[in-house]
């Protein structure tokens, strides 16, 4: 009479466990839950500082352009022209506001030469009301772009949900509430003096909750996921806080930072650096760590027999070229952010040491560095995780080959 071995199957489910871990992860959102009602923003804290278009005369309208006649900055139109002087191509622009009236403004290269102003375009000016020696003057704003931003959000809906059915359905609603998240939570805290680092983690583990198991289901697998990024959320915010103070990083060596800073002089600066570490890695954070998840459960799909080391040793090295290409990701969606500043800081001559030790460039190579240790120690903590709760390996049937893992 033969005996079968390890009838259990590898996807069976472990009620036990299933108990254990539902406690951890609601004892995990209690502690959001609490932390985010101690840190949440008193209504109407936020200081308010008045725009330079809010002002007594001063106001912002919508037009459409009608005529485009451009002329030589150098010379420019008029007597009173302002881009007189002004070396390149410039644009004299008559426009119709929405309630039929004429306004007409000049642009400058900057916005001519670059974007080619044309008849039909949306624009918004400032308008400046009239005095006793001068009438009403209008002056570009920035172009209307609603329709625009309209169209390529419904774009990649479709896209999303063509592709991804409604798993990229899912995971564009989770990235609606991560913004909502940071719009209603994180940014106000922040702002109305809340410890920036405490913020930050309780946010980062509030999205991390949110999109994780919205986005992949709730299960075993998704648990051992969020084990994972949570590890990767708090070495980096403490990692974060460390390098900043030890780099002097004090957070106001942009121009947006030293306006926050002047908006905003109770806000720690430098904390906010450290928070913003935090924030800008959850995306690739998210990403590590459900795939090495996924390639663990994968992995004991296919060989229910193999062992447990086994298995670690093959996810890790499709971590490692995860990780590998992830570091590429985070090095250049960081450098494309500040490309403009860089291509600014290039046009003065100096050198390369200390070009790099600016606070600018600093800040940006410490998010950088910083956020890429937090990436790449959450690999092998996530796969650990994964094999703990991943189920565990059968005795293989004797009349049945051996299942190998290549």
């Amino acid at each position: 009479m033969s005996h079968s071995h390890g009838t259990a199957r590898p996807d069976a489910p472990r009620p036990r466990l299933a108990r254990i871990l539902t406690i951890v992860v609601l004892a995990v959102a209690a502690a959001v839950a609490v932390g985010m009602f101690t840190l949440w923003p008193q209504p109407g804290a936020i200081p308010q500082q008045q725009g330079p278009y809010e002002g007594e005369g001063v106001s912002l309208v919508d037009a459409s352009v009608a005529v485009v006649t451009e002329f030589d900055c150098q010379e420019g139109q008029g007597e009173r022209s302002a881009m007189a002087g002004i070396e390149g191509p410039c644009a004299r622009v008559i426009s119709h506001l929405g309630d039929g009236k004429r306004a007409t403004f000049d642009v400058d290269p900057s916005t001519y030469a670059s974007t080619g102003m044309e008849s039909g375009d949306a624009v918004r000016l400032v308008r400046l009301e009239a005095t006793e020696a001068d009438p009403v003057n209008y002056a570009f704003y920035d172009y209307q772009r609603t329709i625009q931003l309209a169209v390529i959000v419904v774009a990649l809906v479709i896209i999303v949900a063509a592709v991804g059915t409604w798993r990229g359905i899912r995971a564009l609603i989770g990235v609606a509430i991560a913004i909502g998240v940071l719009a209603v939570f994180i940014f106000p805290a922040m702002l109305t003096g809340k410890p920036p680092i405490l913020v930050a983690i309780v946010g980062a583990t509030a999205i991390m909750l949110i999109v994780l198991y919205l986005a992949h289901g709730v299960s075993v697998r998704t648990t051992a996921a969020l084990f994972g990024a949570l590890f990767g959320i708090v070495f980096t915010a403490i990692a974060g806080v460390v390098t900043t103070d030890w780099a002097h990083l004090t957070g106001t060596g942009s121009e947006e930072g030293w306006m926050l800073f002047s908006s905003v002089p109770d806000v720690n600066m430098s904390a906010i650096v450290s928070a913003t570490i935090v924030i800008a890695g959850l995306g690739v954070l998210n990403d590590i760590t459900i795939t090495q998840v996924s390639a663990v459960w994968e992995m004991r799909a296919l060989s229910p027999t193999a062992p447990r080391r086994q298995i670690f040793t093959a996810a890790m090295r499709i971590g490692r070229d995860h990780v590998a290409s992830s570091i590429y990701t985070l090095v250049f969606a960081y450098a494309g952010s500040v490309m403009m500043m860089l291509l600014l800081v290039y046009t003065y001559p100096q050198n390369i040491t200390d070009l790099l030790t600016t606070e600018r460039v600093s800040q940006e190579i410490v998010r950088t560095l910083v956020g890429t240790a937090g990436l790449i120690l959450a690999m092998p903590v996530t796969t650990f995780f994964a094999i703990a709760l991943a189920p565990r390996e059968h005795a293989a049937d004797p009349e049945q080959p051996r299942h190998a893992l290549a």
